[in-house]
């Protein structure tokens, strides 16, 4: 199973250290691709959904694409992107995960490789909600 990994959040720093520290803790997740989106095209803070929509149209031949985001413009500009989709069966591919962005991407990129199925990294990150 192939799935994409969309950190989106207003800092292009917090999106690229993620990406660096999972990309390093998640050595053996050859079936993971991590896309740092964080900022905005300029280089400010802020989120772009055409940034995020160019990803989803880019790894539209994945299994699945998980979208972490930080708070609530990264969420609308990830809704926004996927509302830009005219292909229902990307849109199906695309899950915006309700859970915090840094312990949700990291646990759910270090265990995917004991993890059979899309619903099982779900309740794992659920699990991590009940937490906070």
């Amino acid at each position: 199973m192939m799935i994409s990994f969309i950190l989106v959040s207003h800092s292009k720093k917090i999106t690229d250290g993620l990406k660096e520290m999972i990309d390093q803790m998640a050595l053996n997740q050859e079936n993971v691709t991590v896309f740092s989106l964080g900022g905005t095209s300029d280089g400010n803070l802020g989120t772009d959904p055409i940034a995020i929509y160019e990803t989803f149209q880019e790894r539209k031949s994945d299994d699945a694409i998980l979208v972490f985001t930080d708070i609530g413009s990264a969420v609308m500009s990830s809704e926004a992107a996927v509302d830009m989709l005219d292909d229902d069966a990307i849109k199906q591919k695309i899950h915006i995960v309700n859970c915090p962005l840094v312990e949700g991407a990291f646990m759910a990129a270090v265990q995917i490789e004991n993890i059979d199925s899309l619903e099982s990294i779900f309740e794992e990150l659920k699990s991590i909600n009940k937490k906070f």
